[in-house]
């Protein structure tokens, strides 16, 4: 079948209406494959909430049990350590940090 062959029969009524109910039949078969998955997610974290050695382990499974499994979206690191000046600087991974100096403070310093 030629592209614009195909083209045209994806444009005819009955083509239009299978591809929809196929669409439509898989997502339904996803959401029920989703529920049964959360189902089993929530067994896993009950039984390590229950029986986990370790007790980060037990208290992150009360939290996504508390949390109807949600788990949180962000997590941020912010370095606010002051740099030598008493400012702060953001510098991005594998960035440099550029200081500038005012011209009329490097005069000063070699005149003393």
């Amino acid at each position: 079948m030629s592209a614009n062959g195909f083209h045209k029969a994806l444009q005819r009524p009955e083509v239009k209406e299978y591809q929809q109910e196929v669409q439509h039949k898989f997502v339904l078969e996803s959401e029920s494959s989703r529920a049964f998955y959360k189902a089993r997610a929530f067994e896993v974290a009950l039984d390590l909430m229950k029986n986990a050695k370790s007790e980060t382990v037990r208290a992150r499974m009360v939290e996504f049990l508390a949390g109807d499994g949600k788990a949180p979206q962000v997590a941020v690191h912010v370095d606010a350590r002051t740099v030598s000046s008493g400012e702060y600087a953001f510098v991005r991974p594998g960035g440099k940090v550029v200081e500038i100096q005012d011209p009329s403070e490097t005069a000063e310093d070699k005149t003393s």
